[in-house]
């Protein structure tokens, strides 16, 4: 594991309702195994093969799943956890994990803002991901282009294929047909760094919510700018996303390791 990113807390959301994943074991949506790990585990594995070794989980809906897998003994060896607590610090050699209830009514704005509390004053820089979503993002390269224009935000953008089959028309004849083409203006695939300091610097009164007050706030200020993410992309939205998922694994077992 490369130590370039150890000093930068990754925020996972994962306390959403998650009303369009349906399943009979009422598992939370992240803790649902998509191979030999949970989706949150994959994730956590990735950013962790990439340098960053500090998670913190704000937690909402089906809190007490997350807190049960967490410390259960088994996979805190398993995945060489080190669950923070008052007296309990971070390791350098561990997957340190920081859970707490952020509340089930709180938006996504609004958990991130609670988790900062929980971070040392001295970190600079927060990363932010959702916690249904596959990427193998270059961070690296995302962290650089943040640094080099100055700014106190960046996303991950991604061109991706339109759902639909779509035409292509002239003199109101159809002069051919393009199966599901990439769509000319990117999509935000929720991986994000946030210099801190920005989030004492609104109102929540004025700005409630990530994607439809937040991010549109730092795009007018001019403050947000993207990295254009070409690499796999897949997110679980649905029971059919996860089903699509698990043949990819299935297919190829070392599928999600290559991420």
């Amino acid at each position: 594991m490369s130590n370039i990113n150890s000093n930068i807390p990754i925020i996972i959301l994962a306390g959403g309702k998650g009303q369009r994943f349906i399943n009979n074991s009422n598992l939370p949506k992240q803790l649902t195994k998509v191979s030999k790990h949970p989706i949150i585990l994959e994730i956590i594995l990735y950013y962790y093969k990439n340098g960053f070794n500090l998670f913190v989980i704000p937690l909402g809906y089906k809190k007490k799943f997350f807190f049960s897998f967490f410390n259960d003994k088994k996979n805190i060896k398993k995945y060489n956890l080190n669950i923070l607590t008052k007296k309990n610090f971070v390791s350098d050699n561990k997957i340190n994990i920081l859970l707490f209830d952020a509340g089930s009514q709180s938006s996504k704005l609004l958990r991130i803002k609670k988790s900062i509390k929980f971070i040392e004053e001295k970190l600079s820089i927060v990363g932010v991901c959702y916690g249904d979503i596959f990427a193998n993002i270059k961070f690296k390269n995302q962290l650089s282009k943040l640094k080099k224009n100055k700014a106190d935000a960046i996303l991950s953008a991604y061109n991706e294929n339109s759902p639909f089959g779509h035409l292509d028309i002239k003199n109101n004849l159809v002069k051919s047909f393009i199966e599901k083409p990439k769509m000319d203006k990117p999509i935000n695939i929720g991986f994000y760094f946030f210099k801190k300091k920005i989030f004492s610097n609104i109102k929540l009164d004025n700005v409630k919510d990530l994607e439809s007050n937040f991010l549109p706030y730092l795009a007018i200020k001019k403050k947000l700018v993207y990295h254009l993410h070409k690499g796999f992309h897949f997110t679980v939205n649905n029971q059919k996303d996860l089903i699509d998922i698990k043949k990819k694994v299935k297919k190829d077992k070392n599928f999600l390791s290559k991420l």
